[in-house]
């Protein structure tokens, strides 16, 4: 028996499978494309990404929000610390009045008030509260280097009533 050469030799017959069934993307039953490729773990990268950009845009959200609420509460208090010394009677000592209303202002304010600064200026026809309040952040102090959301410096001027 002689052998043929491996290029005449008769081929086996197979059975025939056809194109494996692909999905609407291309996919085959095991996730893999033409070329072979399967896409296990190809979502972990964006899906990190992602969660770390939410968590960072919620966390400078919440600093903004916490910021412009402070800034605006110092604000609100030191115009009604201002709005007293200007309608009280000026039979009243300054110093006394004014002393008497930067308490109270700090008192609204609850812990932060230690750190808001009064000065007060009043004269017989208008009376100028500057307030200076440092800003307030979420992050450590080792972290946050940048500029605090909610500082405030500002110098608010009542006109006195006459009584």
């Amino acid at each position: 028996m002689t052998r043929l050469p491996h290029h005449s030799r008769p081929r086996r017959s197979r059975p025939h499978r056809g194109r494996p069934h692909r999905d609407e993307r291309g996919r085959d039953e095991r996730g893999r494309d033409e070329r072979g490729r399967d896409e296990r773990g190809t979502g972990l990268l964006g899906t990190v990404l992602g969660v770390a950009i939410v968590a960072g845009l919620l966390g400078f959200a919440a600093n903004l929000t916490l910021g412009l609420w402070t800034r605006s509460t110092v604000d609100a208090v030191a115009y009604d610390a201002a709005r007293d010394l200007a309608t009280a009677p000026r039979t009243t000592d300054p110093d006394t009045a004014a002393r008497t209303a930067i308490t109270r202002a700090r008192s609204m304010l609850g812990p932060y008030g230690d750190r808001v600064d009064f000065d007060v200026t009043i004269n017989d026809e208008a009376v100028a509260l500057r307030v200076r309040a440092p800003g307030v952040g979420l992050l450590p102090a080792m972290v946050d280097t940048g500029p605090m959301v909610g500082a405030l410096d500002r110098t608010i001027v009542v006109r006195r009533e006459a009584p």
